[in-house]
């Protein structure tokens, strides 16, 4: 297995970076996407380009799509997967909030199984689950950004094998998603690390901005979720997708005294 390149610290605030991965050689890049015209940058060229993953450039909860997956391919139990789906009911009805445990307990698909295996099973699960789930304006952003040369990161509280795997497969080269902990090249079913939600997310986002010399306000940022409003609003270019506190008429939302166009 490739090794994997971890970049130097932009700041004193090493591990926002250091959890920064680099593409593997053996997962593929997709074909380029023809740019919608919905989310057509106003002067050409965008700049770079910070994209959310659940929801935003995958429809639906990757997390869930997965233990779905790994429960049919036989990795885990239908106990598991009952529990999850639980989990996000109560989620989706606001019983229950998420967490860094509820986070530890969702990387648990992977207690046990070495490095390779879960990569083939990541590049399995995107190719054959996530990729006919890829939102068409979300991917075609992602893909004129890189047609434009521009510097683009995927930040996202799933699982790092998974946003590995789907930022490979789009053709990303950098990424973050929740740090799992390897040891002796098996996975231990732990936490290696903060997730990038919320908050954390708009640290990491800081991270990479100064990592890329580049203003705030040269940057866009695509995202489908309120606890995104923070990363909305630190870039110069907002791209929200059905965020419910920013619904209003119209194909443009308005948040704060911005706007943020719509990527539905």
């Amino acid at each position: 297995m490739p090794a994997r390149v971890r970049p130097e610290p932009p700041n004193p605030d090493a591990r926002l970076m250091t959890m920064v991965n680099d593409r593997s050689d053996n997962l593929h890049s997709s074909t380029r996407l023809p740019v919608d015209a919905a989310v057509a940058s106003e002067g050409g060229r965008r700049g770079r380009g910070l994209f959310d993953l659940d929801g935003t450039l995958v429809v639906g909860q990757t997390t869930f799509l997965l233990v779905s997956f790994l429960r049919r391919v036989g990795v885990v139990g239908l106990t598991f997967l009952m529990g999850t789906g639980l989990w996000f009911v109560g989620y989706k009805l606001g019983l229950v909030k998420v967490s860094e445990r509820s986070r530890e307990k969702g990387i648990g698909v992977f207690r046990g199984l070495d490095e390779t295996e879960v990569e083939a099973l990541m590049t399995r699960f995107t190719e054959e689950v996530l990729a006919p789930r890829f939102h068409p304006a979300a991917t075609a952003a992602l893909a004129e950004h890189l047609a434009e040369g521009d510097r683009v990161v995927v930040i996202s509280a799933a699982p790092d094998p998974v946003v590995r795997a789907v930022s490979c497969r789009l053709g990303v080269e950098e990424y973050i998603g929740t740090p799992c902990e390897v040891v002796e090249g098996r996975y231990t079913g732990r936490l290696n690390g903060p997730s990038p939600h919320a908050d954390e997310k708009i640290r990491v986002a800081a991270a990479y901005m100064e990592r890329w010399e580049v203003d705030p306000s040269e940057c866009w940022a695509y995202a489908d979720h309120d606890t995104d409003l923070g990363l909305l609003r630190s870039v110069g270019h907002p791209v929200a997708k059905s965020i419910p506190s920013l619904h209003c008429a119209g194909l443009r939302k308005r948040q704060a005294g911005r706007y943020f166009p719509d990527l539905t």
